[in-house]
């Protein structure tokens, strides 16, 4: 049997831009057949990173016969979604080669949507695939048990599906009129058209009583409309121009086209802001609180704007004005709704405190029910009740149950799609002539004007179109090797054997990120309607389980912050120690991680050290798809990141601070060439050796500092990084906070923009804030400009005129710009050198009364304008010189003309 503490390929060399490139583009449209396309899942791994972890894992690192070019080749081979199967085939056969007994085994304690669990499955593995919540369970057996458990279900989906979808539509047709060929916007219809067309659409905006007290003026609604756009294609502009009766004080809405804006005669991007609205009837101001009033006290309401319809080629859209078709009855809506075997959707909808991002709850949205219109709720629950019926009809003719609940849950993973594309919180996408989803981003926002698909028309929301991705993907999937063992249950209480596992690897959740149990209630409410007779115990509850989920989630404890962040920090170690348990010896554990604050690492990294783990390896990935940047030549850390763990050695110990900070400085230097000699620089490279300085801390049961208390894990990370940005910056130690960020995020970045919170991690990194009084973005010159979301550095020429810049004095001015500075106060390095630079450059006869007038170590000074100037600063070597580099360099060169040995010629 192989020893299982051998070193494997993820803590020897990755090719890590292969890995993020692939797992960037797998993000990106097109993926016909991803797994993905099964059920929306929040935050879920690529399955290139993830097929790249197991197979790093799992393959040892000696032996290897290929080139580093050829190693990545391979992985690109390997890890890029449609590529060449032949790779996935030879790294399954190395995979199976490592054990002696079967199948390596393989756990992920937190499998969320399934990707590292299901990749695990493809390279043969024997795999146990864990989870809390339900919904995410009910996914992973979708993608990962059933399809591979009964051959032909793909088949059966598709037989019954049908059966299924027809007689859902034979009951909702009505509410569904068609409209005829020959109405709407006639300039766009080919000539002798006159068939009858199913409308793809309906667009509504909100409504709520107009405050104008005015006498005379009777009672009115305001629109709360957003902007009027349909379409925007080139030489075709469509759009909604208001139309005002002030004899009758109503609005409505006309389909004006145009080849250009000027065309059109008025702004389509007129309209409300945030719910703030100029009544379009009358003019009165509509405020956002008023808003918020009369939504609360139920008054609220929504009123037509227009119908979408497929052109008759289906090449293009038509758009009709209210009128040109019918509206929906809500009353018979609910009527027929209260006849349909299907529980009303009574449950809560959570707390303003506990979603992000912007919520609809402050408008009075109360329950799951006011998320759909009355039609929305008929389709959804016509449809979930037939699932029951043709689940029922298929045990009557003699399908077994297990596989009858299997192909039900399929017809459930559809009628969620439907769900995420039929709710009154879907915008109008006038790019696409089509409509968004639910949970476009992770939130549940308000929606002023929303888009209300038809689920049976072909477009956006179509239940035949979900339906056949879904039996497509079954049977795609059925050709793995095996059915993976998919458990409900908490991390720390796994039903597998002590010793039994050949890798632990998992994504956990994150810190304080979003709780993806009150997000997934939104599918919870319907799987209990759909399929809740089959899983009585998984979806039993009024709503998802939280009092388990792993996630400071404050408002769960009373608004406790500390009691919140303890609540995961002991889930957290609970679930390690139960990895420790049910690893090998020897064997690794593989945890993804997004690495975004320091109390998040420091929450793992102690975590995992007092689970009996040591960090063995770190390796940065930019998982994220092209579009998450903020602009082209925007710059960003590591999405997320790999650390690798080893079971500590028992006798590991108790080590001193003075032991470990020397390990560390080992650790840095050697694990800072070896990235180097790999290409790998600028973040990535700060981000690994951070990772890497962790085995120092972590190798040992506890570290104590001098004074005999345990050195905190968040202290330590503090410590590693300031080490590394030392070493960085060749050895800038003791230099003040400001100048440490400013040379760390050239390093970095260069000067692209960078989005805000992750240059704000950086600037803590090296003891600067971006923002607040003395913020690093304050002031009439600061170090940093901040435009929009990101965050650039301001060079030399852009800040070196200044006269009073490294000058202290009592005026707003350079980097501390809200301080009173007294003399005797060295101002930041970063700021005398752009002074120096700049007069370099301009004024050089200036430089030697300049700097008698700061309060400065000239050759501290040098020493920043060297780093400045020094390769260390530029993330590749093929780099270009940026004009401060160049500038740096001219200015060394003739720096005792210019400046004499100390400043002082």
């Amino acid at each position: 049997m192989r020893d299982s503490s051998d070193k494997r390929l993820i803590e020897d060399v990755i090719p890590i831009d292969v890995i993020s490139r692939t797992s960037a583009s797998e993000k990106v449209g097109g993926r016909v057949g991803h797994p993905a396309s099964m059920h929306l899942w929040w935050a879920r791994r690529p399955l290139a990173a993830s097929r790249a972890a197991v197979y790093a894992a799992l393959t040892p690192a000696e032996g290897r016969t290929r080139s580093l070019a050829e190693e990545s080749d391979f992985f690109e081979a390997l890890c890029t979604w449609g590529g060449d199967e032949h790779a996935i085939r030879t790294a399954r056969s190395e995979v199976l080669a490592t054990s002696e007994d079967g199948p390596p085994k393989v756990v992920d304690l937190f499998s969320g949507g399934g990707a590292i669990p299901l990749e695990a499955l493809r390279l043969g593995c024997e795999v146990t695939a864990n989870e809390l919540n339900p919904v995410a369970h009910l996914i992973e057996r979708m993608l990962m048990e059933f399809p591979q458990s009964y051959p032909g279900l793909a088949d059966d989906v598709r037989r019954w599906g049908k059966i299924w979808v027809d007689q859902a539509w034979q009951d909702l047709a009505p509410f569904y009129p068609s409209v005829d060929g020959g109405t709407g916007q006639q300039a766009f219809l080919s000539d002798g058209e006159s068939e009858r067309r199913l409308p793809l659409a309906y667009l509504w905006t909100r409504t709520v009583r107009c405050p104008n007290p005015a006498p005379g003026v009777p009672e009115h609604d305001a629109h709360l409309v957003r902007q009027t756009w349909l379409g925007r294609k080139k030489n075709r502009l469509v759009a909604l121009k208001p139309v005002v009766d002030h004899d009758t004080f109503t609005l409505r809405y006309e389909v004006v086209t145009a080849a250009n804006e000027a065309d059109l005669g008025f702004d389509p991007a007129e309209g409300s802001r945030g719910g703030e609205v100029a009544c379009r009837i009358c003019g009165a101001p509509v405020k956002g609180e008023w808003v918020k009033k009369e939504a609360r006290a139920g008054r609220m309401g929504t009123a037509p704007l227009a119908a979408l319809t497929a052109k008759p080629n289906r090449k293009g859209r038509d758009y009709l004005a209210v009128g040109e078709y019918e509206l929906p009855d809500d009353a018979e809506c609910l009527k027929r709704l209260e006849e349909l075997p299907v529980a009303p959707l009574d449950e809560p909808l959570p707390g303003t405190m506990r979603i992000t991002g912007g919520t609809c709850m402050v408008y009075g949205f109360s329950h799951y029910r006011d998320l759909f219109t009355p039609r929305q709720l008929l389709a959804l629950s016509t449809m979930a009740a037939g699932i029951r019926t043709v689940y029922d009809k298929a045990c009557a003719e003699g399908m077994d149950s297990g596989r009858a609940a299997a192909m039900a849950t399929a017809f459930a993973m559809a009628l969620n799609r439907v769900a995420d594309r039929l709710s009154n919180l879907c915008r109008l996408d006038t790019k696409n002539e089509g409509g968004t989803n639910t949970f476009a981003r992770q939130a549940l926002p308000m929606v002023w004007d929303f888009y209300e698909a038809n689920p049976f028309a072909g477009a956006s929301g179509d239940i035949r179109k979900y339906l056949k991705e879904t039996a497509d993907l079954i049977e795609r999937l059925s050709t793995l090797p095996n059915a993976a063992t998919c458990v409900r249950g908490s991390a720390a209480s796994l039903p597998l054997a002590s010793d039994s596992q050949d890798a632990v690897i998992t994504d956990p959740p994150y810190y304080d990120n979003i709780s993806y149990a009150d997000l997934s209630d939104f599918f919870y409410v319907w799987l209990k309607r759909s399929v809740g007779f089959l899983y009585p115990t998984h979806l039993g509850g009024e709503l998802t389980p939280k009092k388990k989920e792993a996630v400071v989630a404050a408002y769960r404890h009373s608004g406790n912050k500390d009691e919140a962040r303890q609540h995961y920090e002991d889930l957290m170690e609970q679930a390690f120690t139960e990895a420790h348990r049910v690893l090998k010896p020897g064997a690794p554990l593989i945890c993804v991680y997004a690495h975004k604050t320091t109390s998040g690492w420091s929450s793992l990294v102690e975590a995992l050290r007092i689970a009996g783990f040591t960090i063995t390896e770190a390796w940065p990935l930019d998982t994220e798809m092209p579009e998450r940047a903020v602009g082209r030549g925007t710059a960003s850390l590591a999405s997320s990141i790999f650390l690798v763990a080893r079971k500590r050695q028992p006798d590991a110990g108790v080590g001193s601070e003075a032991d470990v900070m020397a390990e560390l400085g080992q650790i840095i230097m050697e694990r800072r060439a070896r990235l180097e000699e790999l290409g790998i620089t600028g973040a990535d490279l700060v981000i690994a050796t951070v990772g890497a300085g962790l085995r120092a801390l972590t190798r040992y049961e506890r570290v104590e500092q001098d004074n005999g208390e345990v050195l905190p894990a968040e202290t330590f990370l503090e410590m590693v990084q300031n080490r590394v940005l030392d070493a960085i910056v060749d050895g800038l130690a003791g230099t003040d906070p400001i100048t440490r960020y400013y040379l760390a995020a050239q390093f970095s970045y260069g000067y692209a923009a960078v989005p805000f919170d992750e240059a704000n991690n950086l600037a803590r990194m090296a003891g600067a804030d971006l923002d607040g009084p003395g913020g690093l973005t304050n002031g009439p010159n600061p170090l940093v400009a901040k435009v929009k979301s990101t965050i650039v550095l301001r060079d030399f020429e852009d800040r070196g005129d200044d006269p009073r810049l490294g000058k202290p004095n009592t005026e707003a001015s350079g980097t501390m710009p809200l301080y009173e500075v007294e003399s005797s106060v060295a101002p930041p390095l970063i700021d005398v050198a752009h002074g120096v630079l700049w007069r370099a450059e301009y004024q050089p006869r200036q430089i030697p009364a300049y700097l008698m007038s700061v309060n400065v170590d000239v050759d501290a000074v040098r020493q920043v304008i060297q780093t400045l100037a020094g390769r260390a600063l530029r993330s590749r070597s093929s780099e270009s010189k940026s004009r401060e580099a160049a500038a740096a360099e001219r200015l060394l060169a003739s720096w005792k003309t210019m400046i004499g040995d100390r400043g002082l010629v």
